[in-house]
């Protein structure tokens, strides 16, 4: 018996990286209940601090094409402002809950745009998310939330369509990607009026926010895909819609009604049923939520 600890295998270590990087990106809901400034400045200030903490990690090879970079950068656009928009008018658990019903969009989507077949299997993980989806409109009715639960079902349609569209990208480096991608964003928001109205404190959140919620996940995520399967990494990092209401309920005393959480867990159910059970039947249309495959760029949260 020598007595010696065993190293930590490479893929348990790739399975801590994924779970990390989930925790911190499902602190997302706490800064933007936190941080006292609209939508749109938290939009721009995020993907500027964001830009400018990658720096170090990019390298300008493979560069998108000018067309394509455009397109992702609108559709980019959309989702983080819908999201963090919905964030601000409803639950952060109904914003979280409907970002995450992208994955079902991308699967009924794929025939159309990809002119992949949709198979019976396909439809059942998409009917899942609508009864989700259905329950928490639902039960939320008369709240007051409708439009920022309309915002976060826009959020998820665009999040599908950015999927989609990084397949397409499929040739150009993520690092770089996501780095043009942050500016582009930071360059449209910026000429919004009134999008530096922010105080000093602000600042700091702000630009904590881009690193730990961002940059860091980011990289902590590419790292572990690189001896973690997607469909694995798919399951784990469904920990960042489960974790996003709680840490919002401790921090900022913000309680999820029940509608909430029965259609979530179910919406939930459906993606996990999807990378799992009805995968066995259906070859994975998508990986993890925002990451089209192993070589590429993982959206935002």
């Amino acid at each position: 018996m020598t007595g010696r600890i065993s190293a930590i295998s490479p893929l348990t270590s790739g399975r801590i990286y994924i779970l990390t990087a989930a925790a911190l990106w499902s602190m997302n809901g706490v800064f933007i209940k936190e941080i006292d400034a609209s939508a749109t400045t938290i939009t721009f200030f995020r993907c500027f601090f964001a830009a400018a903490f990658l720096i170090p990690l990019v390298r300008f090879k493979a560069p998108p094409k000018a067309f394509d970079l455009g397109v992702s950068v609108v559709i980019f656009a959309l989702l983080l402002g819908l999201f963090v928009g919905a964030t601000k008018e409803t639950t952060a658990a109904n914003a979280i809950f409907l970002q995450y019903t992208a994955p079902f969009y991308v699967i009924a989507l794929a025939p159309l745009l990809l002119r992949e077949r949709l198979r019976r299997i396909d439809v059942a993980a998409i009917v899942v998310c609508l009864v989700g989806v259905a329950v928490l409109f639902a039960g939320n009715a008369g709240s007051g939330d409708i439009t920022g639960m309309l915002m976060g079902l826009g959020s998820g349609v665009f999040f599908g369509l950015f999927m989609l569209w990084l397949r397409r990208m499929h040739y150009a480096d993520s690092v770089l990607l996501t780095f043009l991608n942050c500016v582009g964003v930071a360059m449209i928001f910026a000429v919004i009026p009134g999008v530096f109205d922010v105080s000093g404190r602000d600042i700091v959140l702000l630009a904590l926010m881009a690193a730990f919620q961002f940059a860091i996940p980011y990289v902590l995520f590419t790292r572990g895909l690189r001896v973690v399967v997607a469909t694995e990494a798919s399951l784990i990092a469904l920990v960042e819609p489960v974790l996003n209401p709680i840490w919002v309920a401790i921090i900022a005393s913000e309680i999820p009604t029940l509608a909430t959480i029965i259609g979530g867990a179910v919406i939930l159910l459906g993606l996990a049923l999807r990378y799992t059970l009805f995968r066995r039947w259906s070859p994975a249309i998508i990986s993890e939520p925002g990451v089209v495959s192993e070589s590429r760029a993982p959206g935002d949260r």
